[in-house]
């Protein structure tokens, strides 16, 4: 709740050492008075790109707002951006820039409705004028001509809540609460069902963008980089000569036109500069897709990575092996430290590898810098092609921005082939790999979400990123909601399939009523609904499915649910809540395959080919019960 109601405090002096800082203390390279300011860097994000803001922005009128007949509201504008960059509103600590940033953006929409409402000072607005610039923004559209979501309302509610809190430090602020008594997100209408949720990747998308990148890490990035450092040789070489840009221009040329890359879509002869640059831009969009979505760092994490991240890390049951991988790095998202909380991601192979490729297509860039990050580029470098990799180049280097690393994934996802997703091109984003990866752990294994909340760099189980998924009970919601959909695709399976195999698809065949007529797709699906909504559990997994009833449980699950430590294919298989249909055989088929191969060892014990030869009588028994079915196929081995 706001207490408006309660006195406000006056700015205490912001002090470093014992003595009072100015009033624009925030500020680098630039004054209270300016046109525009630009914000000391609050942590090491902002180091290359300071955040800035404009005061001169234009008003419906024509004027500007750096003109003197607006000098008195301009006053106590700046004044409030800096008590916010000074207070949050929360926690009453200083605020990062980059927060400063978006509520100028508000601040400005506001100032741009006053004018032609005819207000000059904030201490005009009354509540009803508060409540016509409300519905101004809840009118609004965006791009793509829908409504701005609630928690944006609630955000420009948010500076209104400023306004009136600190008015006596802001001096022209506001006599009346725009809340209340209320908080922001209530008055705004924000509930836990339309907050809104970063997408994530849907898996016909997601399993061949990951598989590609891969595929082109392992095939194509020791071509790239051998050929990367053919053309630097050679330019440096002709530039020694004291040859035309002609002249060296061709001998570049003809050296990478020997260079013959074995990549996923066949033979790929470099042809230029600019063909070597778009296939350099295409192997860190591989490196990023492939950290992102098998790893789950933010996009802020992955692009501050430094060289020497990975490192090995061998836990204490681990006998000797190999030791597993992890990734070494930091955490920005509300950490107060500059350089943000010391953090580490276990690693699979491909991601490890994808992190020893950056730190050979960063080298040349880290010599010449003397940094230490893995995505540094050169300013310019994606409009000149391959200019960034010569070794005369001396343009500014800076870490890819977010921003960068969204164009670059959908300028180079292309390369992969990806397929439509209900008739159109899915539009990738640096955030779907962390919420993919999130999404893919927590429908498989749901007890596991302690361990995902510390590999993600949760500080606790209960808190969990907003900005991608919410708290840990909305991930439950999400969890839940997506497993309802499951079953409702599943029981449509199973309603309209002509025969199913499985001890209770005999009995799903003999009581599911009959469905007919124009209408018969829709039928099936409402009834499917109903069945979920009902409460009848429905387990998917890769060898079928499990329509739960505690009393025949062969996993011995509780009332509810089946055991997640005990549901396995051959508990499965002789279990009466199990059924199986067509999209199940490829996995019997693979497990008939797999055993009949371990009995033709002959140094295996007696004791591991019993084990074998049962699994794969109940494989092939599946397959038969599969084949049973109408397109079921053969078995085929």
């Amino acid at each position: 709740m706001i207490a408006g109601s309660a006195p406000s405090r006056a700015i205490a002096p912001v002090e470093v050492g014992g003595k009072a800082l100015a009033r624009d203390w925030f500020l680098r390279n630039s004054a209270w008075h300016d046109d525009v300011w630009i914000f000391t860097p609050t942590n090491l994000l902002e180091r290359d790109r300071p955040v800035s803001i404009g005061w001169s922005f234009a008003l419906p009128s024509g004027r500007r707002f750096t003109d003197p007949s607006f000098a008195r509201l301009l006053e106590s504008s700046r004044t409030l951006i800096a008590l916010i960059r000074t207070r949050c509103l929360s926690t009453g600590l200083a605020q990062r820039a980059t927060t400063v940033f978006g509520y100028f953006h508000y601040l400005r929409g506001l100032v741009r409705w006053m004018e032609p409402e005819g207000f000059s000072r904030f201490g005009d607005l009354d509540a009803s004028a508060l409540r016509r610039f409300q519905l101004s923004i809840e009118r609004r559209t965006n791009q793509q001509g829908r409504r701005l979501a609630r928690a944006t309302v609630q955000k420009y509610l948010d500076l209104l809540v400023y306004m009136y809190r600190y008015r006596l430090d802001i001096g022209d602020g506001l006599t009346v609460d725009p809340c209340s008594g209320r908080s922001s997100g209530a008055v705004a209408g924000v509930t836990e069902f339309n907050r809104g949720t970063w997408p994530y990747t849907p898996d016909v998308i997601a399993v061949p963008l990951v598989q590609g990148a891969i595929e082109f890490l392992s095939r194509c990035a020791v071509g790239l980089l051998r050929a990367r450092e053919m053309y630097a040789d050679e330019i440096e070489t002709q530039q020694h000569r004291g040859c035309t840009d002609e002249v060296w221009r061709k001998a570049a040329i003809r050296v990478l036109q020997q260079v013959t890359l074995d990549t996923p879509k066949g033979p790929h002869t470099i042809e230029s500069g600019a063909d070597l640059a778009e296939l350099l831009d295409v192997l860190y969009t591989a490196c990023f897709i492939v950290i992102a979505y098998l790893v789950g760092p933010r996009a802020s994490e992955i692009l501050q990575l430094q060289a020497g991240c990975l490192q090995p890390f061998t836990s204490d049951d681990s006998g000797g092996d190999t030791p597993d991988a992890i990734i070494v790095g930091a955490i920005f998202k509300r950490e107060a430290a500059y350089h943000g909380r010391r953090h580490q991601w276990m690693t699979p192979p491909p991601a490890a590898h994808a992190i020893t490729v950056l730190e050979a297509l960063s080298a040349p860039h880290r010599a010449r810098s003397g940094r230490r990050e893995l995505w540094l580029r050169s300013r310019g470098g994606y409009r000149f092609g391959a200019t960034e990799w010569r070794r005369s180049c001396s343009s500014e280097l800076h870490v890819i921005s977010t921003g960068q690393m969204s164009l670059l994934l959908r300028r180079c996802s292309t390369w992969f082939e990806l397929p439509l997703h209900d008739g159109k091109l899915w539009r990738l984003s640096t955030h779907q790999g962390r919420k993919t990866f999130v999404r893919f752990a927590a429908l498989r294994d749901r007890s596991a979400l302690f361990a995902l909340a510390q590999h993600l760099g949760h500080r606790e189980r209960g808190t969990t990123d907003r900005g991608y998924s919410g708290t840990d009970y909305r991930l439950n919601l999400e969890i839940d909601a997506a497993i309802l959909e499951q079953s409702v695709s599943a029981w449509e399976h199973m309603l309209s399939s002509p025969h199913l195999g499985g001890r209770a698809g005999e009995e799903i065949l003999a009581k599911r009523p009959r469905f007919r007529g124009a209408r018969m797709k829709q039928s099936i699906a409402q009834y499917a609904r109903m069945l979920v909504d009902s409460g009848l559990t429905l387990g998917v997994c890769d060898w079928g499915f499990c329509v739960y009833r505690q009393e025949h449980s062969a996993c011995l699950g509780s009332a509810t649910a089946p055991n997640p430590l005990r549901r396995e294919p051959s508990t499965c298989a002789r279990c009466k809540n199990f059924a199986v249909s067509t999209p199940h055989r490829s996995y019997w088929l693979e497990q008939a395959r797999r055993n009949e191969a371990l009995l033709n060892e002959p140094t295996l014990p007696t004791q591991t080919l019993k084990i074998a030869r049962a699994r794969l009588q109940e494989a092939l028994t599946m397959i038969r019960s599969i084949d049973a079915i109408p397109g079921g196929g053969h078995v085929g081995r």
